[in-house]
């Protein structure tokens, strides 16, 4: 016996905020029905019900739609409560269904439906909405004609149809057609009208695009086709169909009793769903409206253009933002519209005047009363999305070269030790930093606690953006020789093309060199870059695996470079892969075995003594040993420039 998968209807927040709109704005005490749409979508693959969607925009004209695949219906917004039940009684009811199936029926015997085959699916909801208490209750009807009777079904695979799904989708899209015709003879698409001169059901294939996710069945839009087809064509008692769907599309040959001379009116139909109640008053606060709209801006990329996309890696996701200055501003703004809600910021200094034009999360007000870079920019962004779960962390990270003494050191160790506590935290570490030397520690942290880390920076027109490898390098699995890809764990970080320590890059310089001077928009194209390198990372099946390649299918959003290198001077970007040094004075094994055995007083003595890095990585013998190789050229070898 075949069987049709009913529709159950999803009425979100926003629909019933419009309808608030209209009731207390338009309608008033009209009870008349009003003309409302669904856009179906063929990308549902989860579940065991088609979706019937309405949301705010379900009151305009479906002839808006860009997927060709709607319904068009009508809502009936009753007074009272009594009005309500009263037209929910089985009788009220029944007259409902019988009256929309009659309109269907219609369409049938007048054959405008081979036209417009749009008219033999419809909808309609009524419902009752107390606008005080938020409250609502409803119940829907997607009427279906029992007709033919006792209808089998068999699954057909689509290679016994020859059909080629591609071409029958990019019809189906261009065309806009939710139902049109496959040759079983030329393999050619038809136009619906062409099915009225067929008198052959095996020279026949009919495409109905179907927003069913049963595989073993069809949707519901199937059964008035079928009604259709029936009365079309009295003699056939069966006929072939294909379930147009994303998941996989679907043959299916459904057979049935012959309904020739059998059909004098109009057909029984059935299709009410199951009442339903829903209490919205806390999801009408503003705060939690703004969050669902900013979900579904990231929900419509899953509809068409990736629906494969894992959301929930974002939504989950937990930042730490080194710098809430120019670059750490502009990343926060950037991956909070991909649904990130946990951001922590560390800076500590406080907005100056020059900052507000420059820093999208501060004003004026803000450096006129000296307020701190992190504190400011959680402030605004919670202004900006209320959601957000943000927090400021007035820190100085330790560097090497900028000297402490004794007195220091209890506080030092205090900043260390909250330092490592936030990198442990999170998931993902941004390096924001205004000076290389502030990097250090926290490369030495993320690769300590296997932390993803991506380095930001900027020059006057240029820009980079690293992300560190991740783990030690003696945790880091083996080279494949055959692939052009690099592992994660053998990327280097933003240290490892250096033979020199970092040291205090603050001292003894100009205004010029003390701030940090850039083409104005250089700092938003880095950092968009950067965010977008991010989410194509957590695309990857496991994100702490993603190899640096530039092949567009490395992730579901393409291409996870290693690095990005700008240079706006000539408008031109590298992508270098470069991987580790294991005499890196940050992500190398012996710096790590260093940290892991002194902590506190290992950075202490870095920040006194930079060239101790030097030591414990070997790069001072390095030095020494290029230092002593002498090369001596003969005259006739020696190398003259003019």
């Amino acid at each position: 016996m075949a069987t049709f998968v009913p529709f159950k209807t999803f009425l979100d927040t926003a629909f019933w905020r419009e309808v608030n709109k209209k009731k207390l704005h338009d309608w008033k005490l009209d009870e008349s029905p009003k003309e409302i749409y669904s856009q179906l979508s063929l990308y549902d693959t989860k579940g065991s019900e088609c979706a019937l969607s309405l949301s705010h925009d379900s009151f305009t004209s479906s002839s808006e739609a860009s997927n060709g695949l709607s319904i068009s219906g009508g809502l009936i917004l009753y007074n009272t409560r009594e009005s309500f039940k009263a037209a929910a009684t089985t009788n009220s009811r029944e007259e409902l269904m019988e009256l929309k199936a009659t309109k269907i029926w219609d369409a049938v015997q007048s054959r405008s439906w081979l036209q417009n085959p749009q008219l033999l699916n419809t909808f309609f909801i009524i419902a009752f909405a107390d606008l005080k208490k938020f409250h609502y209750i409803y119940k829907t009807c997607v009427p279906a004609l029992i007709f033919p009777k006792e209808i089998q079904q068999e699954i057909v695979p689509l290679t016994a149809y020859n059909a080629n799904e591609s071409n029958l989708f990019t019809h189906h899209e261009k065309a806009s057609s939710p139902v049109f015709l496959l040759s079983n003879v030329s393999n050619e698409i038809l136009d619906l009208p062409q099915l009225e001169n067929n008198n052959n059901p095996d020279e026949i294939i009919i495409v109905i695009a179907d927003p069913c996710p049963v595989s073993s069945s069809a949707g519901w839009l199937v059964r008035n086709v079928l009604a259709a087809v029936a009365q079309l064509h009295p003699s056939w008692t069966y006929c072939n169909i294909i379930s147009l769907r994303s998941a996989g599309s679907v043959g299916f040959k459904f057979s049935w009793v012959s309904s020739e001379g059998l059909q004098s009116g109009v057909p029984r139909s059935s299709g009410w769903e199951m009442h339903y109640s829903a209490d919205l008053k806390k999801y009408f606060d503003p705060k939690i409206m703004m969050e669902e709209s900013v979900d579904l801006n990231l929900k419509l990329i899953k509809w068409r253009l990736n629906p494969d996309l894992e959301l929930e890696r974002y939504s989950n996701l937990k930042v730490l933002i080194l710098g809430a200055g120019t670059i750490g501003c502009n990343l926060a703004r950037g991956i909070v519209p991909w649904g990130v809600r946990h951001i922590s910021f560390v800076d500590n200094s406080t907005v100056s005047y020059s900052n507000p034009v420059r820093q999208s999360l501060s004003e004026f007000e803000d450096a006129r009363l000296g307020r701190g870079k992190a504190e400011t920019a959680v402030a605004a962004l919670q202004r900006i999305f209320p959601s957000v779960q943000a927090t400021a962390h007035r820190l100085t990270v330790p560097m090497p070269g900028h000297t402490i003494d004794e007195k220091e050191e209890e506080q030092l160790q205090k900043d260390i030790e909250k330092l490592e506590q936030l990198v442990k935290d999170h998931d993902v570490v941004f390096l924001a930093l205004d000076s290389r030397e502030a990097r250090w520690l926290p490369t030495v942290l993320a690769c300590k606690h296997r932390k993803m880390a991506i380095s930001v920076a900027i020059g006057f027109d240029t820009y980079v953006i690293i992300r560190h490898g991740i783990g030690s390098r003696k945790d880091s699995v083996s080279d494949d020789s055959n692939s052009e890809a690099v592992p994660y764990s053998q990327l280097s970080c933003y240290f490892c093309s250096d033979v020199t320590a970092p040291g205090n890059s603050t001292s003894d310089r100009t205004l010029d060199q003390q701030c940090t001077v850039s083409r104005p928009g250089t700092s938003m194209i880095v950092s968009g870059l950067a965010v977008e390198l991010l989410a194509s990372v957590l695309q990857y099946p496991n994100p702490l695996e993603t190899p640096a390649s530039l092949d567009d299918n490395t992730t579901l959003l393409g291409a996870a470079p290693h690095q990005i290198r700008g240079f706006l001077n000539r408008f031109q970007q590298i992508h270098p892969i470069v991987k580790r040094f294991e005499r890196c004075v940050a992500c190398g094994d012996s710096i790590a075995d260093q940290y892991q055995q002194n902590g506190w007083k290992f950075v202490r003595d870095v920040m006194n003594s930079p060239k101790r890095l030097e030591e414990v990585t070997g790069l001072d013998e390095l030095q020494d040993s290029v230092d002593a190789i002498d090369i001596d050229f003969d005259d006739d070898e020696s190398v003259v420039s003019n």
